[in-house]
C-alpha cells in the first residue's frame, strides 16, 4: 500500500490542477452564416450556427471603433430582432457595465427549413440618463 499511495496522491493533485486551471476560451467568433451592419454607435452581427439538425440564431453587438459614447456608461440595454420567420429579444435593465461585446443565442426551429432570413434589429440603450436607439437591417442567406 505504501508503494501505491504516492501514485494516488500525485493523480489527485494533477486531476485537481487540470480541473481548476482549465481555460474557458471559446475560440474565435466564426458562425456558419452571418450578416453585418454598423453605424456610429454599434457594430452588429446577426448569425445562424448549425450543429447537426439543430440551429441557433443570435446576434453579436459591440461598440463601434470610433463610437460616440462610452460603453462603460451604459446602464440599460434592449435588443429586439424581428423577421417574418423568427423574433426574439434581449433585455438587461440593470446593467452594471457593458463588456467588450454581447453575444446572445436562441434556438431556431425555422432556420433548418428557411433559405433566407430578412430581419430588423432595434437596439435601445440608456447612458447617463439619456435614452438612445439604433436600427439595423440584415439579410442572411442560409443555403449551403
Amino acid at each position: 500500500m505504501k508503494q501505491v499511495l504516492p501514485f494516488i496522491l500525485i493523480s489527485a493533485v494533477v486531476g485537481a490542477l487540470l480541473y481548476f486551471l482549465q481555460d474557458d476560451y471559446e475560440g474565435p467568433f466564426d458562425p456558419d452564416h452571418r450578416s453585418d451592419a454598423s453605424d456610429a454607435y454599434w457594430d452588429a452581427v446577426l448569425f445562424v450556427e448549425r450543429e447537426g439538425d439543430e440551429a441557433e440564431i443570435g446576434f453579436r453587438l459591440s461598440p463601434a471603433e470610433d463610437s460616440e459614447f462610452e460603453p462603460d456608461s451604459i446602464d440599460m440595454l434592449e435588443v429586439f430582432v424581428d423577421s417574418s420567420n423568427v423574433s426574439f429579444y434581449f433585455q438587461d435593465l440593470e446593467m452594471d457595465s457593458f463588456e467588450d461585446e454581447l453575444i446572445h443565442r436562441e434556438a431556431c426551429s425555422v432556420c433548418s427549413s428557411a433559405s433566407q432570413i430578412e430581419a430588423r434589429m432595434l437596439v435601445n440603450w440608456r447612458e447617463e440618463g439619456e435614452t438612445r436607439s439604433s436600427q439595423y437591417q440584415f439579410s442572411l442567406m442560409l443555403e449551403e
